[in-house]
């Protein structure tokens, strides 16, 4: 059975964690999710600022984008609720 032991220094694959490397790691994450969470306001921003400007061309962008979920939607429904016959892969 293979045990850890614990050194001043690690110099092989397994290093204990040390309570400042938890800290830095946790900086990090935090820093990652402000960050990501700034990008996200930012983006939404921008969109609403792009639908104030262009409010036809979003309505029609909209109706695209429905049409086409509609579509996809339907094409599944049609083929996963068809009648199964024998030998129908």
């Amino acid at each position: 059975m293979a045990t850890a032991v614990q050194q001043e220094h690690a110099t092989g694959p397994f290093r204990w964690p040390t309570r400042e490397g938890m800290e830095e790691q946790l900086r990090t994450a935090r820093r990652a999710v402000t960050t990501a969470r700034h990008t996200a306001e930012d983006l939404a921003a921008e969109t609403a600022t792009k639908v104030r400007r262009h409010p036809l061309r979003s309505i029609g962008a909209a109706m695209m984008a429905g049409a086409v979920a509609g579509a996809a939607v339907g094409l599944a429904a049609g083929f996963f609720m068809r009648p199964r016959r024998r030998g129908d892969w």
